[in-house]
């Protein structure tokens, strides 16, 4: 994505923290009504599939809109687009928290969703080029940023709105959000804007399908209706192929002739070992917390009868996993290179999964309840380290890679991390629903698996680190 000019110190100290607390505070943005979910329902009179409604809407928006928004971020230029669209976020929660209806709420909280796709790419971008000799080190902040902003935004919620009351979720967050704002004025480097191809038809095709295939996975994990889960898969079948279609033949095109327009993406970035490798780490990562986050709170509270406040504590421990292991992760990709490190974090997660399974199993069997609950915070405790290891593993994969310096190849990549999650969440509404919640973990233990077999497949040298940016016209940055 866009080049940036490296900080001075003062600066720099400002712009890094800055830069983690904005990813912390938009993983925040997506969990924050989960702990209120039901007072929201109750005061505004919603059933309980409007009230998911509101929870997806966030996310079907995140995932449609985040490979425009690494577009844009090349085009309008990364410190501009992030703020502006932080900004966006602010007028969406405002509206939000004046909400009289379930179609106020939900809309707000898609438009949201599809700001907040501005940050994991913005974010991404800024960090790597603005500190490039310490890639692996920045990528594993981000991701024990991400396990903050997973720690901290059930409790936020749930705090705030027995205290005040719903509302002033949205409130607080997006005060928080404003501070942000100004900082990331103040201290984010100036970014030169790049120039990337304009092809409205392939982009148009591409957020069709991302679309989707995001709404099409939900609606599947509520058990249908299946007339509508079978039309949008059939539309995310053409999005995707006609995205994939017109980029190629686009491509030839400018290949043949010197002066034809370029495609919106060269396909073959994405065919790139390393971007395949990273694309499927982060989607094992996302989909290892989306079912962890949701199936462990489930068998808690039907299996154990633990209290909300107990659930909390226990699926705490996933999140601060997460966050303590940054460090530990970023030293592995340092010194081992970032597949060693992605291996390694798929190991773990594979690990994590028979701790649960026997821990599920065995809650009917006379087993003592702290008994259960420990293995259920081991497993928890390997799953989140697991999950910091492959996240940040896979985003110093791609970023190091010729597709890294592609806004809309990092926005896709961000898709399949969307749209991972939306898929981990889907599998558990219907193991329960089938009564297969016992096959959640050793179906993501073989999903891991295979990824394992990928990994050998790609297996290759390492990334070779980007290139330095080219002097831009914007100006030294601030200093």
């Amino acid at each position: 994505m866009s080049a940036t000019a490296g900080p001075g110190r003062g600066v720099g100290r400002i712009a890094y923290p800055a830069l983690l607390a904005t990813t912390a505070l938009g993983t925040m943005s997506s969990n924050v009504i989960n702990a209120p979910l039901w007072v929201i329902r109750t005061d505004l009179g919603m059933t309980a599939q409007q009230s998911v409604l509101a929870v997806s809407a966030f996310t079907i928006a995140m995932a449609t809109a985040v490979p425009l928004a690494g577009w844009l971020g090349d085009r309008l230029g990364v410190k501009v687009f992030l703020i502006a669209a932080l900004g966006v976020m602010v007028l969406a929660e405002l509206t939000a928290a004046s909400a009289t209806g379930l179609e106020t709420l939900v809309s707000a909280r898609a438009v949201q969703g599809a700001a907040c796709s501005a940050i994991p790419p913005c974010v991404q971008a800024a960090l790597v080029s603005t500190w490039p000799e310490r890639t692996a080190r920045t990528m594993g902040a981000w991701a024990s940023a991400i396990g903050v902003g997973q720690a901290v935004g059930p409790p936020f919620g749930g705090l705030l709105t027995e205290a005040l009351g719903w509302r002033w979720v949205f409130l607080v967050h997006a005060g928080l959000v404003l501070v942000l704002m100004a900082l990331l004025a103040a201290s984010m480097p100036r970014t030169g804007r790049r120039r990337p191809p304009m092809h409205v038809a392939a982009m148009a095709w591409l957020v069709v399908g991302g679309g989707s295939t995001a709404t099409a996975v939900l609606l599947a994990g509520q058990t249908g209706p299946w007339t509508a889960v079978a039309l949008l898969a059939a539309c995310a079948v053409l999005g995707w192929w006609l995205f994939a279609h017109l980029s190629r033949r686009r491509a030839r095109r400018a290949a043949a002739d010197g002066t034809a327009p370029r495609p919106l993406l060269d396909p073959a970035l994405l065919r790139d070992p390393a971007y395949l490798t990273a694309a499927a780490g982060a989607g094992l990562a996302m989909g290892t917390l989306a079912v962890a986050i949701v199936a462990v709170p489930l068998f808690l509270g039907a299996e154990l009868r633990l209290g909300p406040a107990q659930i909390g504590l226990v699926v705490l421990t996933l999140a601060l996993a997460m966050t303590a292991a940054g460090p530990a992760a970023a030293r592995v990709g340092r010194r081992r290179g970032s597949r060693v490190q992605l291996s390694r974090g798929v190991v773990l997660v594979v690990l994590a999964t028979p701790v649960v399974t026997v821990a599920m199993a065995t809650s009917g069997l006379g087993v003592a309840r702290w008994v259960v609950v420990s293995l259920v915070v081991l497993g928890l405790v390997l799953a989140g380290i697991g999950i910091a290891f492959a996240q940040s593993a896979a985003a110093t994969e791609l970023l190091l890679s010729p597709a890294g310096r592609s806004g809309t190849a990092v926005g896709i990549h961000n898709m399949i991390r969307f749209l991972s999650m939306a898929a981990g969440y889907s599998a558990v509404s219907l193991a329960w629903a089938t009564g297969a919640s016992l096959l959640v973990f050793p179906a993501l233990a073989v999903a891991a698996l295979g990824l394992l077999l990928l990994l050998r497949a790609t297996r290759g040298p390492e990334p070779a680190p980007a290139p330095p940016p080219l002097p831009t016209t914007a100006g030294p940055a601030t200093r």
